[in-house]
């Protein structure tokens, strides 16, 4: 699908997407920050946003938090684990809840300028979760935020090609870089012809 898509942007001269940016990341809960910050900075310069943002949330008796999926356009949050049990180590990811959650994102696209996801996953490395989604925002010329774990980075290369740009994760963002960040994500003329690390 992407490929079909970066050829028709090859041949007009321009990439398929404003701007998508790559959220490289080891922590989750740094990674997270870093989503906190853009949403607030980009709410305050009046930009219009979707997506999904996850929150771990702690759970008493449990070793593992929930996972909880805010979409950001309507305020909705959607709980995306299954409870397997105090002692249980195998994958917990409600497929079922994160179609349902990709499927509120779809319908609040065309109102969006900015659109966020929360990681490109396990789930999307292999072909599934919110793989489908992630295409259709790319195509559809909307900015994108989403998450990288690093271990996942040349699977995600794989899936979205060259035209996207990568930011380091770092465990505690400085606003000055939030604040960069959120600047570039605001002028929808900036080119994504090439991988660039900023």
């Amino acid at each position: 699908m992407l490929q079909q898509s970066r050829d028709t942007a090859d041949s007009a001269g321009r990439p398929s997407a404003a701007l998508s940016v790559a959220l490289v990341y080891d922590s989750g809960p740094a990674v997270n920050r870093w989503f906190t910050g853009l949403v607030a900075e980009l709410r305050r310069s009046g930009k219009s946003l979707a997506g999904l943002i996850q929150e771990d949330v702690p759970k008493p008796g449990r070793t593992r938090c929930d996972m909880v999926l805010h979409e950001l356009a309507t305020g909705r949050s959607i709980s995306i684990s299954e409870d397997l049990g105090a002692g249980a180590t195998s994958c917990r990811l409600s497929t079922p809840r994160l179609l349902e959650a990709a499927q509120l994102v779809e319908a609040q696209l065309a109102d969006a300028e900015i659109v966020f996801l929360n990681k490109f996953g396990k789930a999307e490395a292999e072909g599934g979760g919110l793989r489908d989604l992630i295409a259709h925002c790319i195509e559809s010329g909307k900015s994108l935020v989403i998450g990288v774990p690093r271990s996942n980075l040349e699977a995600w290369t794989d899936f979205c090609g060259e035209y996207f740009r990568t930011v380091a994760a770092t465990p505690e963002p400085h606003q000055d870089a939030i604040a960069a960040l959120a600047a570039l994500l605001g002028q929808p003329s900036v080119g994504t012809g090439h991988l660039h690390l900023i």
